[in-house]
């Protein structure tokens, strides 16, 4: 005779349903160093810099540095210069079709990466609320609102050139998921599968 467990059958449709959801996900991060000291101290905010990622893509995360556009594995540096990194991890579950759309968004940005530079003066500018948008430049929460809006996972209440990494905090839509140490973020258990590198 068959021996069947409800609570085990319970847990593996759990995972099935969870395998089939997407997300996009916006990670917050502060940097101990001198020029994420600085920024935080001109903008009063708590974080100094956004990525985006989405579900099933090994843990990357998206962004825009001094260096120009990069590919982040939270995993695989959960510290910096050996020391602790704040952040803040919030999710957004969105449908295949957003989720195709984001992929791809991101896929070209990641081909074309040479084309695209970082936008100091964009920064400077956001400081005092004066829209600045140049092609193939951005910075990072300009780069992150830039994608919500594009794939309209999110409305905008603002230009996207006017965002900086702690606005991601007020946005409704999004639900948070951690605050910590990114060496803790990474070392979670399931759900945290989406930072598996």
């Amino acid at each position: 005779m068959l021996c069947v467990n409800p609570k085990m059958d319970e847990k593996i449709e759990r995972q099935r349903e969870a395998d089939r959801k997407r997300y996009i996900y916006i990670l917050l991060v502060r940097y101990p160093d001198m020029s994420s000291r600085l920024f935080r101290f001109i903008t009063r905010g708590c974080y100094s810099h956004a990525s985006i990622g989405i579900s099933n893509t090994d843990g990357i995360f998206y962004s825009y540095v001094t260096t120009g556009f990069r590919k982040e594995l939270p995993r695989q540096h959960p510290t910096f210069k050996q020391r602790e990194i704040p952040c803040r991890l919030y999710r957004m579950e969105i449908s295949d079709e957003i989720h195709d759309v984001a992929k791809a968004v991101l896929d070209d940005h990641a081909k074309q990466s040479h084309k695209f530079k970082y936008n100091t003066l964009g920064v400077i500018l956001c400081l005092f609320r004066i829209v600045y948008m140049r092609k193939h430049r951005y910075f990072c929460s300009q780069f992150v609102s830039e994608i919500l809006g594009q794939i309209r996972a999110v409305p905008l209440a603002k230009h996207s050139s006017l965002y900086l990494p702690d606005d991601f905090m007020n946005m409704k839509e999004l639900d948070f998921c951690f605050s910590g140490y990114l060496s803790q973020l990474v070392s979670l258990p399931e759900p945290m599968t989406y930072l598996t590198a």
